[in-house]
C-alpha cells in the first residue's frame, strides 16, 4: 500500500511515497537532477515491482524538486546527502532495519557521501550515476557540455546562476563549488558495501565509461544496457533490463 509522506530536512519540508510491505527491508530510490521521485515513471514502475518481491520502497523529492520545498538556487550536494539522512532516519523509525538504496543520476553523489558514512547498508545501485564531476566540469558530451560546460559556467558568474536542462532548472554557484571539491568516487572506496552499476553505452549525458572504470576499480558488478540513453523510459526492453538486474542485486544482498 502506498502512502504520501512528508517530512524535514535541514528546515524544508520534503514529500515521498512509501510502498509498506510486511518486512524490515526498505529500499530507497533517489532520483537525479530536475526531475522528480517518479524519475519519469521508471522509479514508479519499479517500486511497484520491488514491492511484488516483498520489499517496502521509499522514493522521495529531494529538496527544491517536486513537491518538496527549497530554492534550486540553494542546491548542494550535501544538502541533498542531509535529506537522504532525513529519509533514513525517518524509516527507521518506522522499524525499518535493512536497507538498499538506488541513486540515479546526479543521486549518484549524495549516495556516495551517505554509504561512505554507513557502512551497514546492505546494497547500493548506481544507475547512470555521476560520480566524477570532472566528466560534468570538463565534459566530453553533449548534455553536460551544453548545460556545465565552460559556457554555462560563464554565465553562473555573470547572473549569479545557470540554467539546466529543458526545464531551466536553475543552480547557483554553491553546487558548483562543491561538483569542483567533491569526488564521490573515493567516497565509495570509503565502503565495502555490496555495488552494481547500471549504465546506457549511448549514455550522451554521463560516460558510460566512467562506470566501467569505478566498477572494476571498487570491484562492483556493472550491467551495460546496449543502446540505452541517459535513463532507461524510452524502451521497455531496456528498462526491464535494468530493473532486472536491480532486483536480482538486491535480492543477492538485501
Amino acid at each position: 500500500m502506498e502512502e504520501k509522506v512528508y517530512f524535514n530536512s535541514d528546515g524544508l519540508k520534503l514529500c515521498g511515497i512509501l510502498n509498506r510491505q510486511e518486512t524490515d527491508k526498505c529500499i530507497i530510490l533517489c532520483h537525479g537532477i530536475t526531475v522528480d521521485k517518479e524519475e519519469d515513471g521508471i522509479f514508479t514502475n519499479l517500486s511497484e515491482k520491488l514491492a511484488q518481491k516483498g520489499y517496502a520502497v521509499f522514493r522521495f523529492d529531494f529538496r527544491a524538486h517536486g513537491e518538496s520545498e527549497g530554492d534550486s538556487k540553494n542546491l548542494t550536494i550535501t544538502g541533498e546527502k542531509k535529506d537522504l539522512e532525513a529519509a533514513y532516519a525517518l524509516l527507521q523509525k518506522q522499524g525499518y532495519k535493512q536497507f538498499g538504496i538506488l541513486a540515479a543520476s546526479f543521486a549518484g553523489g549524495a549516495a556516495s557521501l551517505f554509504a561512505a558514512e554507513h557502512p551497514e547498508i546492505k546494497a547500493l545501485v548506481l544507475w547512470n550515476a555521476l560520480v566524477d564531476y570532472d566528466s560534468a566540469l570538463n565534459p566530453t558530451l553533449s548534455w553536460p557540455r551544453k548545460n556545465f560546460g565552460p559556457e554555462a559556467q560563464k554565465k553562473l558568474e555573470t547572473q549569479g546562476y545557470m540554467e539546466i536542462g529543458s526545464s531551466k532548472y536553475k543552480v547557483g554557484p554553491k553546487l558548483i563549488e562543491e561538483m569542483r571539491q567533491i569526488k564521490p568516487w573515493q567516497e565509495l572506496k570509503k565502503t565495502k558495501i555490496p555495488m552494481l552499476f547500471v549504465h546506457g553505452d549511448k549514455d550522451t549525458y554521463i560516460p558510460y565509461e566512467d562506470s566501467v572504470k569505478y566498477a572494476k576499480m571498487l570491484k562492483a558488478k556493472i550491467e551495460i544496457i546496449k543502446d540505452a540513453e541517459h535513463g532507461f523510459h524510452d524502451n521497455k526492453k531496456q528498462e526491464k533490463q535494468a530493473d532486472k538486474a536491480t532486483i536480482q542485486f538486491f535480492t543477492q544482498n538485501l
